[in-house]
């Protein structure tokens, strides 16, 4: 017993020594490979790398597109990390954080818009870096309440976490913010129940993305509506360096609102996109005062999308098929009008097809009246239905060339 109580405190001595030591040999390695990785990630640069025994310290800038900003991360050398989730075996542990004093002043200044004054860094980025080769990054959101112009906002805060191994030759992540909710004069105008999702990516090949949202409750000058269950399907596909063919499918089966729509479902997909576009375009989908369309619809877009949307009246259906080719310079009005210079860099077909009542009944009636009364919307086994083809400025409805502008005129009811 004596002898077996002496192994077991050598065999103690040993594991702390281990445990003291390992740090001295983990700390180099880790620095190489820090610098390694940061050297292949574009825009960034370390400003320094203080290494301890037990730990480091670095500043690493980012370039963004109007100046830089710093980041500040703290690392942790194993194989026993103090991770913000209790004790951990591993590597590596390390949080990064904006460096307010460094904080680029256009970021900071739409950081604080949110958060208020900064005093901690509202983002923090954790890494853990596990033995068996596995890297698990999440990124948290620090929750807010702020007011302004837009009432008072209120967010539970959230985080991104994403696992895939040393490589990075597959990233697993999960999705979970918070509810956001925004008040405006003591009355609820917004409230989202929390947002969950899952994604999965492999570099150079493409990934899949879901997303799911039990509940948007919101209160507009028609009147209150609320959406259940609303989910969204991404399928991203990289077709070659920067081009990408996406695939989306938008559900939202339960709408409860003044108006008559009960459901809506939008399938949709870029068949062949540059990386640079689909970013572009996505920025326009955030709202603005003022639209500039002759800059925003610059670049080249090919879409193909299927609306279907169900009501109380009956059933509407929108297949399109468009395929912008970009505009280099604004339409200008010397040589027609604007309207034909838009429609010279497009091709593409567009097909309606809605119950009578559904389009009798519904705020478009005057429009609907006006297109059946000269002929560019057909009735057909109780249906309204409507073709168009665009070519490269010339348009046909149902068969028949229209000019453009007559088209318009008809559709705005100024005949």
């Amino acid at each position: 017993m004596k002898l077996l109580r002496w192994l077991l405190l050598i065999l103690l001595a040993l594991l702390v020594i281990s445990a003291l030591a390992a740090p001295g040999f983990i700390g180099p390695k880790v620095e190489e490979v820090w610098k390694q990785q940061l050297s292949r990630m574009q825009g960034g640069s370390t400003t320094g790398y203080q290494r301890g025994w037990f730990g480091a310290e670095t500043n690493t800038e980012v370039a963004l597109q109007n100046g830089t900003t710093e980041l500040h991360t703290e690392i942790h050398h194993g194989p026993l990390l103090l991770t913000s989730g209790g004790p951990r075996l591993g590597v590596i542990y390390s949080e990064t954080r904006l460096d307010l004093e460094q904080l680029n002043p256009q970021l900071r200044a739409q950081l604080e818009g949110i958060y208020g004054r900064l005093q901690n860094s509202p983002l923090v980025l954790e890494t853990l870096v596990l033995a068996d080769n596995r890297v698990l990054n999440t990124l948290r959101l620090e929750p807010f309440k702020s007011s302004g112009d837009f009432g008072q906002l209120a967010f539970t805060g959230g985080e991104i976490a994403v696992s895939t191994d040393y490589s990075g030759a597959v990233l697993d992540g999960v999705i979970d913010l918070g509810s956001l909710t925004q008040m405006r004069d003591g009355v609820e105008v917004l409230f989202t129940e929390p947002l969950k999702g899952e994604f999965q990516l492999e570099p150079r090949r493409g990934g899949k993305a879901q997303l799911y949202l039990s509940l948007l409750r919101t209160e507009r000058d028609s009147g209150p509506a609320e959406l259940r269950d609303i989910s969204l399907e991404l399928d991203i596909e990289m077709l070659a360096a920067q081009t990408l063919k996406v695939v989306s499918d938008l559900q939202l089966p339960s709408v409860q609102s003044a108006t008559p729509i009960t459901s809506v479902r939008q399938q949709m997909t870029l068949p062949k996109i540059k990386a640079a576009d689909l970013g572009h375009y996505l920025r326009v989908l955030l709202p603005v005062a003022e639209r500039n369309w002759a800059s925003d619809m610059r670049p080249p877009l090919r879409l193909q999308q299927q609306l279907v949307v169900e009501s109380r009246n009956g059933p509407v259906l929108v297949d399109a098929d468009i395929d912008w080719k970009g505009m280099k310079r604004p339409p200008r009005h010397r040589n027609g009008s604007a309207l034909n210079q838009w429609l010279n860099p497009l091709v593409g077909s567009m097909t309606l097809s809605a119950a009578e009542s559904a389009l009798l009944q519904s705020p478009l009636v005057g429009q609907a009246m006006m297109l059946r009364q000269y002929g560019l919307l057909i009735e057909q086994n109780d249906e309204l239905q409507m073709h168009l083809e665009v070519n490269r400025g010339r348009l046909e409805v149902n068969g028949q060339q229209l000019p453009p502008d007559l088209f318009l005129m008809a559709l705005t009811g100024q005949f």
